[in-house]
Parts: structure tokens; sequence; C-alpha cells
């Protein structure tokens, strides 16, 4: 299977994941195929891609690091706890807690070497999805860092509700697709402080749930908000979260772009890694991160193209491909041909591409 923005469906294409909505309906299941009419259906529910089974990427196998049941629960249960706070200016923390313990036991049952969370989301539940793989993302990194359970749990709960306060932000500001103005920019930069305001009094949050909460978006440098603090001022918490933050964000479809290749993302991360964001903490989260994931089309400096079937965590840079197009000679090779680059050394990846129409037309 793979990966493909629905503007690259032509049409008759199967599905290999169901796309499913936050409520568990399904709006098109696996081994459907997908008509040109579904196409505009699906642009109106916010989905901008979906996942196929093809020749080109027959036995690629892309694995989540969570179950759809587990992603699909806490996903609805961070939904329902925003309606309540925004109905009753409540919330029931004990349902937070009990859905960060299910993602941990998960998470901490399996032994993880690389992530994949390209998971499939509506534009109208960026936020819960968000929030949920922001919370995988911290849990993965702080068990790497060798955390004991009960500080992981802290910071995993401070990393689900990070957003929390986006809530209280006019729709129309988060989902302008034109330019901030700078006084949106201003009311964006708030969702930090209206979130600690509501939980600061709570004994059901750790303070290092609260810190997150309040930090997540501040940078080394000072530049980052709502605090503007320095790097020494910032808990480790929320620099943690702040990393894991950023990835996911850049790495989604927002409603005024389209999300970053995970190699462009990694690249963000190393340019300013020990300038806003906390250099230790970058290189630890970059090497549970695929540069090129399963399902992958990457041009090669032979000048083939290729199919990254599976990952090499010893090296990142350099997965098990399978050769797919030659451009020059317009040549498809056939399935048996796959290269592990690292016992191929002459061979790199250079960047990740779409495939060429003359190669589907073929």
């Amino acid at each position: 299977m793979r990966l493909v923005r629905l503007s690259e469906i032509k049409g008759d294409e199967i599905v290999a994941k169901p796309i499913i909505d936050i409520d568990e309906r399904r709006l098109i299941s696996q081994g459907a195929r997908i008509k040109k009419s579904y196409i505009n259906k699906l642009v109106e529910k916010g989905i901008t891609s979906v996942y196929i089974e093809d020749d080109i990427s027959e036995g690629v196998f892309i694995e989540d690091v969570l179950c759809d049941e587990t992603r699909l629960k806490a996903k609805k249960v961070i939904s329902e706890e925003l309606s309540r706070y925004l109905n009753k200016r409540e919330i029931d923390f004990s349902r937070i807690h009990k859905t960060v313990e299910v993602i941990l036991d998960e998470l901490l049952s399996k032994s993880i070497d690389l992530v994949s969370l390209k998971d499939l989301r509506l534009h109208d539940e960026y936020t819960f999805a968000h929030s949920v793989n922001v919370c995988i993302l911290t849990v993965i990194l702080a068990t790497k860092l060798g955390y004991a359970r009960d500080k992981i749990n802290k910071i995993a709960i401070g990393a689900m509700l990070h957003d929390f306060g986006k809530i209280l932000i006019p729709p129309e500001i988060l989902n302008k697709k034109e330019p901030l103005s700078h006084s949106d920019l201003e009311e964006i930069q708030k969702h930090p402080m209206y979130a600690y305001s509501a939980f600061k009094d709570s004994t059901e949050l750790s303070a290092t749930s609260k810190v997150t909460i309040l930090m997540h978006h501040e940078l080394l440098d000072g530049t980052g908000y709502p605090l503007k603090i320095k790097d020494e001022k910032i808990h480790y918490s929320a620099k943690i979260c702040a990393v894991c933050d950023v990835f996911d964000a850049m790495t989604s479809d927002k409603v005024y772009r389209n999300a970053l290749n995970t190699s462009d993302a990694v690249e963000y991360l190393i340019a300013w890694a020990g300038k806003r964001y906390d250099r230790f903490f970058v290189e630890q989260f970059i090497q549970n991160i695929p540069i090129f994931p399963p399902g992958t089309i990457v041009c090669l400096s032979n000048g083939l193209m290729a199919i990254v079937i599976k990952n090499n965590p010893q090296n990142v840079l350099r997965p098990v491909i399978r050769m797919i197009y030659n451009p020059k000679t317009r040549t498809k090779y056939n399935k048996n041909y796959e290269v592990n680059l690292m016992e191929e050394l002459s061979i790199n990846i250079i960047k990740e591409i779409v495939i060429p129409t003359e190669m589907l037309e073929r």
C-alpha cells in the first residue's frame, strides 16, 4: 500500500485502509474502489489523502504504532471533553487519564524502532487527531530517554491537552486560509495561556502536565509564546512536547497548505536544533523517525525511481527499496528488483517524488 493525495487519484484505485470519521462512521471500506464521484465528497469532508493498493506498492505494509480502535477512542474522548468544556466549563479528567493509560499500555508493550503516524484525518477533527499524535510521540520520545512511567504519564497528559486552549479561539481565525493579521496571530498565541488558566487550579492535573500545556510554544531563543522565556526557563517537558508538536503539525495537512514530506520536517528540526528547539531532544527524536516511510516514492542517485519497502532502524536514510521505473528509457521493473541500501552503498536516495503521469499511463 501507499499513501497518495486525492489530486493524484485517477479513479478505480483500491482503498487499502478504511476511511472512518471520529464517530466511527465508515466513509469508504477497505477493498472498495474509488470512483471519481467520491473525490469531491471526500474533499468536502476534509480528506486530502488516501491509502491505496496497486502494483507498485504490492507487499508494502504500513503499520501505525497505535491500533485504530485505540486511536479512534482517544480522538473521541478529546472531542467530547472539549465539547463538554465549551458547553459546561467543566472537564472529566478521569477520562483523559484513562485514555492516556491505555495509550501508554499499548505503546510500552511494544518494541518500537521507528514511528509511522500518517493517519487519515478530517480537517474538522484536526485538533483531536493532532492531540493524540503529539501524545504518542511524547510517550515514545520520553520512553527512549529512559523516563519512569509516572514521569512519562504526566508529560503525555500535558501533550494530550496541549492545544485545549484552541477551542476558545474563534473558528474563523483558526481555519483562515488567508494570511493571518497581526491581531489574529496575537489571538492564536493566547491558546496556551487560555488552557493553563482553565487548568491551573485543578488538583487532577500534575504541575508537569500544566507547565507542558503552558510552555509548549516557548522557544530557546525567546521568540516563542506566550511567556517569551528562554532556554533555561523552559521546562524539560515543554521542550519535549515542542519537538513532537511541530513535527506532527508540519507533516499534517492544513486548510492553508499541504503537509510537508517527513524528510523536510526532519531537516527543519535539524536546522533549528540548539536555536529554537533543544538539540538533545531533537537528536533523540529523529532517531525514531523514518525519513522515507514505507510506501514513499523516491528518486535515486542513479536516476531510477523506487518505492520504499521497509526501513532499517540502524540507518533511516538507507531503507530497503524496490526499483519501479527508469525515466530515461521509460521502463518499468518487475516486482522482484529489491535493493537493501545498507548493502548497496553506491546508491543514495536524493528526494521524495510523485510518480510521473507517463509511468501510470504505461
